[in-house]
């Protein structure tokens, strides 16, 4: 209790600051998410990432309640205060005292490769490795990555930046495969048939003691899931984006970001010709895709959260000045500023989490890429809405049970203008399964001790024909007539941090998937098609 009380005292006189905690370091993700429908924390759990600073305070809020945590939860708060215990006091050095306090009640500082830390400046750098290997019926087949993380405070500002190579031997990551894997851009095939591709995250922000603003390349989510965020699933590669967070009370919350997206759509206008080598060489150039968004969450009670926002995605040669208002509503400046021609895509989006009774999380979002008042009585028409609602509970001690069902109509997070489709690198950055959809998850995950994580789950998804490729009219278009692409999974996944950041995985998982062999190809690597029961190998250490 004493630590705690130097912990949060110490941060109420030290700088803010931001760098992330990349959304898939699940481990402490799911932590937070526990203890908060344990009603142990407060959360907002709507925006990730969560900064290291966030986490750090929301664990000193832990450790004051100590009491109250099972002995399982004491040993992971421990094993976590080890690393976001270095934003204890912002970047000062721990006094004597405090640090005295430190190395009795939670043990000496996680490892790192290198760290530094003094009056004024922070840093940690450390390598990124790790593999999953998959074996079924088709043979095995691999991912591994590799590559080098660093992040920094200096005063009130923030700096972080990741290289990663990533190397697969089969198909594993694309564009249209109906999975929740990270998307890859510019994938190479290599002469042995593996696949190559690299990704660079990093960020520089400036923060003050209730918001950050920020330069940032790295993935992002909103919206509540545990089985695949409807609104930003945080799926696509990573793209450049202006962000400004602010908390200035605590029942309101407000984020916006301006994005630059990769349309992958070559321009002719601005495309030339060239001679490098003595032979004529088109140099092509994509047009110009950009993404304005806002969210904003009040707490009218303690443990509930409603949200409201709105994104605009446009392809001006340059950023629009009306887009980069933070608090605006989107389509009404797109109608004037696109006034008697084709109007820009734009989007409105909702979201209700209750945590009021304890040890239970109730969230539902929904996401509207078009509404007219006319369909909403009209058996014959449909509008363009994707629906997702879901409950977690931590009733039994160190369990966690959560369904979840996910609804989304034809041409939801489509659009017919290539340049403003909702998507980069012609990744949709809404929910996995993009329109035309149905996914039902079930997943039971018990912690029998300190980071070990062992879920059972059940999933069943359908889709509908692609209409957006098929050029089908628009107004009319009954979802799922036909299904055209099934898929069902059952499986049992065991996950352990052995140390921060150092996870090892051991899994199986049985599938089913079936459906017209055009979009069985289109939507799933080939390793899966038909059954299959695939055991799953995996280690890592970073991100």
């Amino acid at each position: 209790m004493l630590m705690a009380g130097l912990w949060l005292g110490g941060s109420l006189h030290s700088f803010s600051q931001y760098v992330p905690t990349h959304i898939s370091n699940e481990g402490i993700y799911l932590f937070l998410d526990e203890l908060a429908t344990g009603k142990i924390i407060d959360l907002h759990s709507l925006v990730k990432p969560y900064s290291r600073q966030m986490i750090s305070e929301k664990l000193g809020q832990a450790d004051t309640s100590r009491s109250e945590l099972t002995s399982r939860q004491q040993a992971e708060l421990d094993f976590y205060m080890k690393d976001y215990g270095k934003e204890v006091a912002g970047p000062y050095p721990l006094s004597a005292a405090t640090s005295w306090l430190w190395q009795k009640n939670h043990g000496n500082k996680r490892f790192d490769v290198f760290h530094y830390k003094d009056s004024l400046f922070q840093i940690t750098v450390n390598p990124i490795l790790g593999s999953d290997v998959w074996v079924n019926s088709n043979g095995s087949f691999y991912h591994w990555w590799n590559g080098v993380e660093a992040w920094s405070y200096a005063g009130r500002f923030g700096f972080w930046a990741s290289l990663r190579d990533n190397h697969e031997s089969v198909e594993l990551t694309a564009r249209d495969f109906q999975n929740q894997r990270t998307g890859g851009a510019n994938i190479k095939q290599m002469s042995n048939g593996n696949r190559d591709y690299e990704e660079f995250r990093g960020g520089i922000t400036y923060s003050w003691n209730w918001g950050h603003v920020g330069l940032i390349m790295d993935q992002f989510s909103w919206g509540e899931n545990n089985a695949g965020s409807n609104i930003l699933s945080g799926r696509t590669p990573s793209f450049p984006r202006l962000e400004l967070s602010m908390e200035p009370a605590g029942w309101f919350s407000f984020t916006y970001v301006h994005g630059i997206l990769v349309s992958e759509v070559v321009d002719s206008s601005q495309s030339f010709f060239i001679n490098p080598f003595g032979e004529r060489e088109y140099r092509a150039v994509y047009f110009n895709k950009y993404m304005a968004a806002n969210m904003f969450t009040f707490v009218p009670l303690k443990g509930l959260q409603l949200s409201v926002g709105n994104s605009v995605i446009y392809d001006f040669r340059l950023p629009y000045a009306g887009f980069l208002i933070p608090v605006a509503f989107y389509k009404a400046i797109d109608h004037s500023a696109n006034a008697g021609i084709n109007n820009m895509n734009s989007q409105l989006f909702f979201s209700v989490s209750s945590r009021n009774l304890r040890n239970f999380h109730f969230y539902g979002t929904v996401f509207i890429d078009e509404l007219a008042a006319g369909r909403i009585f009209n058996k014959e028409e449909f509008n363009f809405i994707s629906y997702k609602a879901g409950v977690a509970t931590t009733l039994l001690p160190d369990t966690r049970f959560v369904a979840e069902y996910t609804w989304t109509n034809t041409l939801t997070f489509m659009h017919y203008v290539p340049t403003t489709t909702f998507e980069s690198n012609r990744y949709n950055l809404g929910h996995y399964l993009e329109d035309n959809a149905k996914d039902f998850q079930l997943a039971i995950e018990y912690r029998p001790l300190r980071t070990l994580n062992i879920k059972s789950y059940y999933n069943h998804s359908v889709k509908g024909p692609d209409h957006t490729e098929l050029g089908t009219d628009r107004v009319g278009i009954v979802p799922f007539d036909p299904i055209v692409w099934k898929s069902v999974r059952f499986g049992l996944l065991a996950t352990y941090q052995i140390a921060s950041d150092l996870y090892v995985r051991l899994g199986y998982e049985w599938r089913d998937v079936t459906g017209e062999q055009e979009y069985l190809d289109w939507w799933t690597p080939e390793v899966y098609h038909g059954e299959t029961g695939s055991w799953r190998f995996g280690l890592n250490f970073g991100f």
